[in-house]
Parts: C-alpha cells; sequence; structure tokens
C-alpha cells in the first residue's frame, strides 16, 4: 500500500473517530444537565474507548513522514482539525457549566444557617463547619 493511501486511510478513519467523540460529547453534556447518571457513565467509557483508538491513529498518522500532502490529505487534515477544535470548545462548555453549577450549590449549602454555636480555632480563626445535612424540595 503506497504512502499516500495509508494517510488518507488514517485521516478517514480519525475524522470518523472524532464524529463519534463529538457525539459522545454531546450525549454527556445533555446528561449532565439531565443528571441522567447512567447515561453519563456509559458515553464517558465510550468516549474514553475512542479517544484510546484516535490516540493510536494520531500516532500511526505521525510515523507517516510528509513534506507535501495531496490536495485531498490537506482537505482531509483541515476536516479534523476542525473537529479537534470543536471538541475543545464542547469539553471548555461543559467545564464551565459544572463549575457554574458546583459555585451556586456550594452557595447555596454556605447560606444554610446553621443551628450549632460558631467554632473557633486555637489561633482564633473561624472555623468552618460543614453542614450535617441538607434539604431541598426544589430541583436544582
Amino acid at each position: 500500500m503506497s504512502e499516500n493511501s495509508t494517510l488518507i486511510e488514517i485521516l478517514l478513519k480519525e475524522d470518523e473517530a472524532l464524529d463519534l467523540i463529538l457525539e459522545c460529547q454531546q450525549k454527556i453534556h445533555q446528561a449532565v444537565k439531565d443528571r441522567d447518571w447512567f447515561v453519563l457513565d456509559s458515553n464517558i467509557t465510550k468516549m474514553q474507548n475512542l479517544t484510546v483508538s484516535f490516540i493510536s491513529l494520531e500516532d500511526s498518522r505521525n510515523a507517516i513522514k510528509k513534506n507535501e500532502y495531496l490536495p485531498e490529505e490537506h482537505k482531509l487534515m483541515k476536516s479534523v482539525r476542525s473537529k479537534l477544535v470543536k471538541s475543545k470548545i464542547a469539553n471548555s462548555a461543559l467545564n464551565d457549566y459544572i463549575k457554574i453549577s458546583l459555585g451556586f450549590v456550594q452557595k447555596v449549602i454556605d447560606d444554610v444557617p446553621q443551628r450549632r454555636n460558631v467554632l473557633y480555632s486555637r489561633k482564633g480563626t473561624l472555623v468552618k463547619r460543614q453542614p450535617v445535612s441538607v434539604v431541598l424540595n426544589k430541583v436544582l
């Protein structure tokens, strides 16, 4: 098999793997928003497997040293890079969503009035107690 056809085959497999990774990322984001932990867990596992296969393909592609690419190879490489950027943006958006949600929940927990007295450390600083339990009657 020639070097050109091998590179094109690898790039096509990478492109397909990235399509599946982007699909998993969307499902993960939706599962986090819907709090569907079983779907989240299964898609995280699926995404980890896809990532391992993508890294393997990327190593194979990097092993092929070329100075100039054919137009078809160049087009596929642009597609792969574009999908990698989309994946990075999706990861960043999910990370931001989780940070904001965590901050909101932490603020709610911090603002819950405690029934116990205030405690101070040996040095006189305020010791913050963790709430014993918090019951909410609303879905956050």
